[in-house]
């Protein structure tokens, strides 16, 4: 988990923003690959619930992956208009599936807070920090936190 009270004041971080069932996301730029529209996919029999298919992006293969249940929502109706955002954890890359995408923002590392009481128990572990921008409250993906996750190491 990224310990941003740690992190020079001075030092701005960069973080994209998507939505996933109606509460705001973000992650640090430096953590995603690419942001795509939904490709075409093919399902993934057998799978758990967190795996949705695989899909082909210019010749590599990567999974698909919902993530909304590790964060304690039912599964995600998936629509045409949905969005991928590819994340590389360093040692793989996975395409979380998420309802829109914002672009980015611009924050300093004193305004995050620990999530602890700020997210809701269910999303808690898989939640780096809290920031409040312009009236909206974003939970800061913890990418690490996720990938050693049993949910989308199994299929992986």
């Amino acid at each position: 988990m990224a310990n941003y009270n740690d992190r020079n004041a001075e030092h701005v971080e960069r973080l994209s923003i998507f939505e996933l069932y109606t509460h705001f996301f973000a992650l640090e730029i430096s953590q995603i690959r690419e942001v795509i529209p939904l490709p075409a996919y093919t399902p993934l029999p057998n799978s758990n619930r967190t795996y949705i298919g695989v899909f082909n992006l210019r010749g590599e293969i990567y999974p698909l992956a919902d993530i909304s249940p590790l964060l304690g929502f039912p599964n995600k109706e998936i629509y045409p208009d949905d969005m991928v955002v590819l994340i590389d954890s360093g040692e793989m890359v996975v395409g979380f599936i998420v309802d829109k995408i914002y672009g980015m923002i611009h924050i300093n590392p004193s305004e995050i807070k620990l999530p602890r009481g700020l997210v809701p128990h269910s999303m808690e572990k898989y939640i780096a920090g809290v920031v409040e921008h312009q009236r909206k409250q974003y939970f800061i993906l913890d990418v690490s936190t996720l990938f050693k996750s049993h949910e989308l190491l199994a299929f992986i």
